[in-house]
């Protein structure tokens, strides 16, 4: 029997790593600019083009590397960061793996000039496809210019994998926003297709650099934290609860000035703000950790965005005690117990539901749709992608009252057919945490998603409209002045075409302002401007193009967007009428998305936790 072990080849090799390296344009930007930092360089410009597919290329003033170092430079686990096992425990740079330019060069042409400021002469270094082209002398800056062409050129399957010019650039705004905030006594200059996006200087303060960056607006929200524990600091901004949104906040953890993210942390902000602001909103904060090296550990991800601490449940109090002393010195008083307040529902007068008209038909009549619980596929669950119209068409019959049995097995068919049509009894809804509502069944336990709910109902609402009403639009009074961060205008430009096409009328007054002269006929103005800006929050928005038509994809967007509007602390009579509407829809089982509306815990499952 031949011998089938082999040892796969250096080019081989490289191209395995850049699919942990360089996943997309943005990983390469993060790359080469956090390369720059480490050479101390305090001007860097990045310029891009076609996000990314056809040209990436940073310009620094760092150090410069002589030529011999700048042939090294391409080779595997070559680096200048390291040179001991003692060294990954005091890791002070951002790179130190020595992967990235050797992955870079696999899957794309990249070019090298470089000098440092003592010598006279630069050196220039090509390499295509991971093979070494040439190394000659050139006359250039001190510094490093690295320029990236055709990123997966001898990759085709991983190139067309890309997404749109739009998404993929906003990956790396996202980049470039994690490497800026931490170096506001480094310039950024950052173009695309040979536009200016940002020109940063220089900034006086860690605040006047989030302010530059996002919204001017954050000047009077942000509160300084600044905590020392001996063996850790804590600093930076928090937002005000006035601050908060129901959809995307800025959110951002650094450690020694390296952005991670880390699920564990998140919590002890939460757990910091969950007496001052409601439990579906987000805060906005800028959170540093400043630690000895030697307590974390940065080599636990490809892409070294996960950290370790060695006192996790230490850090995660201290960070708590940071951020409440922070709210309680700037006159921040705490609000409800939101959590007890979700339990006193079944008391509150308020029975109104204004987003969400009655049906005029009899909805439910003696039918009680939790009975039973379609077997929902796990592909839904973990593939966001799937398209909601192949889930309308295919999966949910014509017939909506037959959701619940069509597929039941005859053993799980209650032996009194009656229990079936038993309604449960309205006083029995009950809200946890704003994000559910809870209602017993014969069966076990009903828990339904309320945003889900709301979104599910307000997509057909729109859809409905967006047919019947004929694309029309209406003519504002007085234009409606819109100013756009940059990040809002990737998620316009993406979007415009679909946006007009609905009914909006916009007038460019400026390269990041525009007028609102026209508005879907079928909204009133302020809920038209509230749909809008609220879209372009959305991180996600124009990743959603997975409907089978423009109006499918806009009545989702919209959806979403409104549904994140509502107020979640329902009443008795909000919950019944919620949960009604939702069950007369065609899609009861999943919102918009794909994703389930509501989930059943039987009674078998309730018993196993006692047995």
């Amino acid at each position: 029997m031949p011998d089938v072990i082999k040892i796969l080849p250096e080019s081989l090799i490289n191209k395995i790593a850049a699919g942990e390296v360089v996943q997309r344009p943005s990983s390469v930007v993060k790359e080469l600019v956090e390369n720059s930092i480490d050479a101390q360089a305090d001007d860097i410009t990045i310029n891009i083009q076609e996000a990314g597919k056809s040209l990436i290329q940073v310009i620094d003033n760092g150090v410069g590397m002589s030529a011999t170092d700048a042939r090294l430079a391409f080779e595997r686990h070559a680096t200048s960061k390291i040179s001991s096992t003692e060294d990954l425990f005091h890791i002070q740079t951002k790179g130190f793996r020595g992967e990235a330019l050797a992955s870079i060069a696999s899957v794309a042409q990249v070019e090298l000039r470089t000098r440092r400021k003592q010598d006279q002469i630069g050196t220039r270094v090509v390499i295509e496809g991971g093979k070494f082209i040439l190394q000659e002398p050139v006359s250039c800056p001190s510094g490093a210019n690295f320029q990236v062409k055709n990123l997966f050129f001898n990759v085709p399957a991983r190139r067309k994998f890309l997404k749109s010019e739009q998404t993929e650039f906003k990956h790396i705004l996202t980049e470039f926003y994690r490497i800026a905030i931490p170096h506001p006594d480094v310039k950024f200059s950052l173009y695309h297709n040979k536009q200016i996006i940002y020109k940063l200087e220089k900034s006086s303060s860690l605040k006047e650099r989030i302010v530059n960056l996002f919204e001017k607006t954050y000047n009077k929200y942000l509160i300084p934290i600044d905590t020392n524990a001996g063996f850790i600091r804590i600093y930076g901004y928090i937002g005000t609860p006035e601050s908060a949104r129901k959809k995307y906040a800025d959110q951002y953890f650094f450690v020694n000035n390296r952005y991670f993210r880390s699920s564990y942390l998140h919590r002890a902000v939460m757990k910091a703000y969950e007496k001052v602001i409601s439990p579906e909103l987000k805060p906005i904060y800028f959170i540093f950790f400043e630690i000895d090296p030697s307590r974390i550990d940065v080599n636990i991800h490809p892409t070294k965005i996960e950290v370790n601490f060695q006192d996790a449940d230490s850090v995660y109090q201290l960070l708590i005690a940071a951020i409440k002393k922070a709210l309680a010195q700037y006159g921040v008083i705490p609000m409800l117990d939101f959590e007890a307040e979700a339990f006193m529902n079944k008391n509150s007068d308020n029975s109104d539901l204004d987003a969400i008209p009655f049906m005029e038909e009899d909805i439910l009549g003696d039918y009680n749709p939790f009975d039973y619980q379609e077997e929902i596929p796990d592909e839904s669950k973990d593939n966001p992608s799937t398209s909601f119209a192949g889930s309308r068409k295919d999966r949910i019959p014509s017939n909506w009252q037959d959701l619940f049995i069509e597929n039941m097995k005859e053993e799980e068919l209650p032996e009194e057919k009656n229990n079936i049509s038993t309604p449960a009894p309205s006083s029995s809804f009950i809200s946890f945490k704003g994000k559910y509502i809870i209602t017993p069944l014969k069966s076990g336990l009903a828990i339904i998603n309320i945003k889900r709910a709301y979104e599910t109902i307000f997509f057909e609402q729109f859809l409905q409209q967006l047919s019947d009403n004929q694309l029309h639009s209406q003519q504002t009074l007085y234009p409606i002045k819109i100013t756009l961060t940059h990040r809002q205008l990737q998620s316009f430009f993406a979007l415009k075409a679909q946006f007009e096409a609905i009914g909006y009328v916009f007038e460019r007054i400026s390269e990041t302002s525009f007028n609102i002269v026209g508005i879907p006929s079928f909204m009133e103005l302020q809920e038209a401007q509230e749909i809008l800006m609220n879209i372009l929050n959305d991180p996600d928005a124009e990743s959603l193009n997975i409907y089978e038509t423009t109006l499918e994809n806009l009545a989702a967007l919209m959806a979403r967007t409104k549904a994140g509007l509502q107020k979640s602390n329902l009443s008795l009579s909000e919950m019944e009428t919620l949960v009604n509407r939702l069950f007369a829809s065609p899609s009861p089982n999943y919102s918009p998305g794909g994703k389930k509306n509501f989930h059943i815990l039987k009674i078998e499952e309730i018993d196993k936790f006692f047995s």
